[in-house]
């Protein structure tokens, strides 16, 4: 469901006490990538995915002009998770997730990570807007990286209601996950 004119203006109004900058009527059409990134996912989370992606762009067209957020991962299979994992310790580069194959939410088909660009899109790995953009999936209703305690992924969402020990229950009995 694509978020209505009513639900852009609660997100817009939330973050900005003067609108001065008008936002276009109808969907904000997603990139490529993003489309790609949630059609990797099940069809509740591909909902939700862009109904977020079309929250976090709305702020960003009213605060940051030429920012804009783009979904740069959805599922992921055991073995790229693994080589996330590998990532800092076994291989190059910087630890990115504690979660091994299997033990993501990435895994199950609910949860995306969003990427921030500047206008000229340069990809912004640390940046405040990855804040408003976790207040706006939990308006949505949505779990985020950011509130971890342990590990804070703040690129990361995912829908609420699940345990991984379910998902990896129902994975392994081979049923849909919905």
């Amino acid at each position: 469901m694509i978020l209505s004119r009513a639900d852009k203006d609660k997100l817009i109004a939330l973050y900005s006490a003067s609108l001065d900058a008008e936002w276009p009527d109808g969907p904000l059409p997603a990139d490529v990538r993003s489309e790609r990134n949630i059609a990797t996912l099940i069809p509740r989370a591909q909902k939700a995915a862009r109904e977020h992606l079309q929250g976090v762009n709305a702020w960003l067209f009213t605060h940051a002009k030429g920012h804009v957020a783009k979904i740069i991962d959805g599922t992921r299979t055991y073995a790229e998770q693994d080589k996330l994992y590998a990532q800092g310790r076994t291989a190059p580069g910087k630890i990115v997730t504690n979660a091994r194959g299997g033990q993501s939410w990435h895994n199950f088909g609910v949860a995306w990570d969003i990427g921030v660009f500047a206008p000229l899109g340069a990809y912004l790995g640390d940046s405040p807007y990855y804040d408003k953009a976790g207040e706006i999936g939990r308006i949505q209703g949505l779990e985020w990286g950011g509130d971890w305690r342990t590990f804070q992924d703040k690129p990361h969402f995912q829908l609420a209601g699940f345990t991984l020990a379910k998902l990896q229950d129902m994975k392994q009995n081979g049923i849909a996950i919905t």
